[in-house]
């Protein structure tokens, strides 16, 4: 054996793989030789088989590229056997640290068998690889593999060389965790499948048809369940890959350092535990979303090929939300626009059944004259084909049914009442005035949330102290109110109600309090009900009752300390009426550990901070931000469009001040909305169907305001701004 082994020292090869497998010196290194026919049978397979490098290495196996006029003359069987095909030359050590040499030829006179041929040879070398034509043979093949692990099939009938590629490269990814077997006969039931799979825990020696386009999918799927499989993810680069292939399934990943846990339960998607302490230090080191504190899930989007960082404990309308963003949805229609812009223009055309409450213009006189004699009037304007309009129409008509009662409420289509809407300086729909005597009037600031709108326009209507006498009222129209003030005012102490009414004018600017009361054959009292209670009692309402006396400044103290709420969850409504651009985000379990933060003497300066839940959907809005490690602080500037990220939690107050002063570098800056959008010509065309030309050019600026508003409350565009509410 000593020529093989001086031959094989002094061969002529063109990388490193000579040397690396000198330096193994083990039984288990292989050096695989591989002659091509032309350089671009080598080029091709040489790209092809760059994604697995390291995998191949990683199990001792080093390969290097030749071509066929790089062998030796002296051997003329080995040069012919190379022009009509791939010959490799396999060196391998014996127990005594011997080489030797074997040497294989596989015919291919296209590129595509070519890699396949190599990629064959790999699988064979890593794994058990086997070729039948033998039905019997077959058979106890796949019931004995079968106690061992799932296997699968190939139909090698009819194997084309791109599917033959395909084929290889499939069982070179998932070897690690499948038997695969060419079988060249097959049961006439499945010969149409190119895969057939044979699980493991199934008794029978039944078999599921895979078909080309699902197998990746259906064996990650299997991969990801096995709990027994997992072992092989050991770095950062194995979360978004399974060996050499892209995950393309969406993935929760429960990043954890403590031997017991209990994952979520979702059976629409794969979650697989990781232990954090199983990957290098420097790879957890190198990349943010890795970094603790710990338990966390990770989501993995394959659709967007990015990570989203999630809490410890995701609800499933956050994870299922994640999993409608990954599926594809068809937006187009017979127009060619997308659903949102027909929408705009055609579904809501669909007529609301109107209430009978609401007031409809006969002659433009109508409205002047309801204005003049009502004392306070609701108007909404609106125009018949803007979706907004429609939700606002939507959510006033039902309004109308507890409201009408206390104010006249009107509904102007300004398609129809143009003059009108031009001398009311109408120049964006939906809008809502709210009227006191001609001419005073203001605009309703906020959205088509009915909550919101109803607290609005009952707080408008009524004088406070309002004195309650329908408890429906009071339920349906104020269980948006941050803190409600009732006062149980005794029949004999009736002079309570004039200090009463001296506290409700210390506090009536302050639209985050109503105040109420009504008299009582029971002892006075005064009873505060806060819509957010603390941390420990997970944000429910809180009510207290204290007694009601004469000493107002004890009452306003009360009323002040109920005001000083220093957290509160996120809703979108309750953002719209904040000022708060501080917010913190975590989880509910770390926002208990970091409750001092908001009970201590030296808490933040800017109160109420909004916290946004990370097992919530809204985590979301935060997230498009950039890979952030939770729990953290978010200051938002949105008048110059920067985001501030704070993840350590240190010095906060000094933190918040710095970025106040805009003396630090922003983490991220928002993108201004475009404003100039203009339809496609499809959407044109479809416009002139049912709209004027002089409405047509204006439908820029209908569509960008049409958009500020929405049943929800706030929406984001998709840089992350807040859009602003209508004016």
């Amino acid at each position: 054996m000593f020529w093989i082994l001086l031959l094989f020292l002094n061969s002529v090869v063109t990388d490193d793989s000579m040397e690396k497998f000198k330096s193994c010196n083990s039984e288990e290194c292989i050096l695989m030789q591989c002659y091509f026919p032309v350089s671009e049978f080598l080029n091709a397979t040489q790209n092809e088989l760059k994604v697995f490098e390291n995998f191949i290495e990683s199990n001792h196996i080093f390969i290097s590229y030749h071509l066929c006029n790089d062998l030796s003359v002296d051997n003329m069987d080995e040069v012919g056997a190379c022009i009509y095909g791939i010959l490799f030359k396999l060196y391998q050590f014996d127990a005594n640290l011997t080489v030797h040499q074997r040497v294989h030829v596989q015919q291919a006179q296209i590129q595509d068998e070519s890699i396949a041929i190599v990629i064959d040879m790999i699988s064979k070398l890593l794994y058990r690889i086997e070729s039948m034509d033998d039905s019997e043979k077959l058979k106890n093949f796949i019931r004995k593999s079968k106690k061992e692990e799932d296997v699968v099939v190939i139909n090698a009938s009819s194997l084309t060389p791109k599917l033959h590629l395909d084929v290889s490269r499939t069982i070179l990814n998932y070897g690690l965790w499948f038997t695969f077997v060419y079988a060249a006969i097959l049961d006439n039931k499945k010969t149409d499948c190119l895969y057939n799979l044979y699980l493991s825990d199934d008794k029978m020696d039944s078999s599921k048809c895979i078909m080309e386009n699902d197998i990746r999918m259906t064996l990650e799927q299997l991969i990801g369940t096995n709990t027994d499989q997992l072992d092989t993810i050991k770095s950062y680069s194995d979360l978004f890959r399974v060996n050499g292939f892209p995950r393309i399934l969406p993935t929760l990943f429960y990043i954890h350092k403590n031997s017991t846990f209990t994952l979520v339960s979702n059976k629409h998607i794969i979650i697989i535990p990781i232990d954090i302490l199983n990957f290098k230090t420097t790879d957890v080191d190198d990349h943010l979303l890795l970094h603790g504190p710990y338990p966390f899930y990770l989501f993995w989007s394959s659709k967007q090929n990015a990570f989203q960082r999630l809490g410890d404990q995701p609800s499933d309308e956050l994870i299922n939300m994640l999993l409608y963003n990954e599926q594809e949805h068809d937006m187009k229609n017979a127009y060619g626009m997308i659903d949102d812009e027909v929408r705009y223009l055609a579904d809501s055309f669909n007529e609301i059944e109107p209430n009978p409450n609401v007031i409809f213009l006969k002659t433009q006189n109508d409205y002047f004259q309801i204005r003049k004699t009502s004392p306070k009037t609701a108007v909404l304007f609106t125009v018949k084909w803007d979706s907004t309009s429609k939700l606002a129409r939507r959510t006033f008509h039902h309004l109308a049914l507890h409201l009408h009662t206390y104010l006249p409420m009107i509904d102007i289509d300004c398609f129809d009442w143009t003059d009108l809407c031009h001398e009311e300086n109408i120049l964006q729909w939906p809008t809502l005035i709210l009227t006191e005597n001609i001419p005073e009037s203001k605009r309703y600031q906020g959205s088509t949330n009915e909550q919101e709108m109803g607290l609005t326009l009952f707080r408008f209507a009524v004088n406070q102290p309002y004195e309650i006498e329908d408890e429906m009222i009071k339920n349906n129209l104020l269980n948006s109110q941050q803190i409600i003030v009732l006062a149980r005012i005794q029949h004999e102490e009736k002079s309570l109600y004039n200090i009463y009414k001296n506290l409700v004018d210390i506090f009536r600017d302050n639209e985050h309090i109503f105040f109420m009361f009504h008299y009582t054959i029971e002892r006075s009292s005064l009873m505060i009900k806060q819509k957010h209670g603390d941390v420990h009692s997970s944000f429910e309402p809180k009510t207290t009752v204290y007694p009601f006396n004469e000493d107002i400044s004890y009452l306003q103290t009360l009323i002040n300390d109920a005001l000083r709420i220093q957290l509160i969850p996120f809703n979108p409504v309750d953002f719209i009426k904040s000022t708060s651009t501080l917010f913190i985000v975590a989880s509910h379990s770390q926002l208990s550990q970091l409750n001092h933060y908001f009970t201590s003497e030296d808490s933040f300066e800017e109160l109420p901070v909004v916290w946004i839940d990370t097992n919530s959907p809204w985590i979301l809005t935060i997230n498009q931000y950039g890979d952030i490690v939770y729990p953290a602080m978010i200051y938002i500037d949105f008048s110059k469009g920067h985001v501030y990220v704070n993840s350590t939690l240190i010095d906060v107050n000094i933190w918040i001040k710095t970025v106040r002063m805009r003396s630090t570098t922003p983490f991220y800056e928002l993108s201004s909305i475009e404003m100039n959008e203009r339809p496609s010509q499809e959407a044109t065309d479809f416009n002139k169907e049912m709209n004027d030309e002089q409405l047509l050019d204006e439908y820029h600026l209908i569509h960008e305001e049409s958009e500020k508003i929405n049943e929800h409350g706030l929406g984001f565009d998709m840089n992350g701004i807040p859009i602003e509410t209508m004016g």
